[in-house]
């Protein structure tokens, strides 16, 4: 299979399959219907953990249902709670975190991500991320203007260059509100 660029979840579980080690600790902070978590347990072959976090009763019941179903290994936790709470469930270093933003695909409830509690839940996992390691970030700006993608952006264009590095892919010849991917790095420790 050829990787499309322009597809963000490719993009970003192409740059997983690159980041994550087999015996990384990874968060789906935004766990959905399964989908990443399926892929971040999958990539780590059993050796590492998973921690996938949402707050909506359906998406944990889908992602939990993938994982069994699907899931070659049985190295996760779906915890039914926000991201913001992330640091009452892990005391590890985090060498990938993974935000995918919007709305639960395929759901009716109208409950979707927001600006402050998102990057609240992010300054958690700035915190908790290992030296080298990696904060994807995939945003949707069709679900609220670009509202929350906006204050993402300026929140992480602040962060100190010497701490973390930031980028931003985009499309920029679509119109109808492209997904972005930021990436992070943590290149020196913070405390």
């Amino acid at each position: 299979m050829s990787l499309n660029i322009y597809n963000i979840v490719q993009y970003y579980h192409f740059l997983i399959s690159e980041f994550l080690t087999e015996d990384g600790i990874a968060v789906d902070c935004t766990c959905g219907n399964g989908n990443d978590s399926l892929f971040l347990c999958n990539a780590m072959k059993g050796k590492g953990f998973l921690y996938a976090f949402d707050i909506q009763e359906e998406a944990i019941r889908k992602t939990h249902e993938l994982l069994e179903k699907s899931c070659e290994f049985n190295n996760f936790s779906v915890i039914h709670d926000s991201h913001v709470n992330v640091d009452r469930y892990i005391t590890e270093k985090v060498q990938l975190a993974v935000f995918n933003l919007g709305y639960l695909p395929e759901s009716k409830s109208g409950i979707s991500t927001n600006p402050q509690t998102t990057i609240y839940a992010l300054e958690k996992m700035l915190e908790r991320l290992k030296l080298k390691g990696y904060i994807l970030i995939a945003a949707y700006t069709g679900h609220d203007k670009g509202l929350e993608r906006n204050a993402l952006f300026g929140y992480l264009e602040k962060l100190d260059d010497r701490l973390f590095k930031v980028v931003n892919h985009r499309i920029i010849n679509i119109n109808n509100y492209p997904p972005e991917l930021f990436i992070i790095q943590k290149m020196h420790e913070t405390n």
